[in-house]
């Protein structure tokens, strides 16, 4: 079972409740004050941020990936290096 994350949770309910506020304000059950006006805004800066975060995550996750793939690419390039210094020291034995 995948992991839940805490940006997961606040992306989907800041949904949730935009889409809710939404709703709520073109069918007219929401006559407010205004400070509930700022609903919108407010989730949407949540929103913002989680998905910011879930960004940088997956970030960190590539720069690993790749960096791992660059360490093995190092390695092998250095073992072919070394391949070749050995061949060219046999044939200059045998000629």
């Amino acid at each position: 079972m995948k992991k839940i994350e805490i940006w997961d949770v606040i992306i989907w309910v800041s949904l949730l409740v935009l889409i809710g506020y939404v709703i709520a304000k073109l069918t007219g059950l929401i006559n407010t004050p205004e400070w509930i006006n700022l609903i919108p805004i407010i989730t949407l800066i949540f929103f913002a941020g989680a998905f910011y975060q879930k960004v940088l995550g997956f970030m960190e996750i590539m720069n690993h990936r790749t960096s791992y793939l660059k360490n093995n690419l190092d390695k092998a390039i250095n073992k072919l290096e070394e391949h070749d210094e050995i061949l060219f020291t046999l044939t200059k034995t045998k000629k």
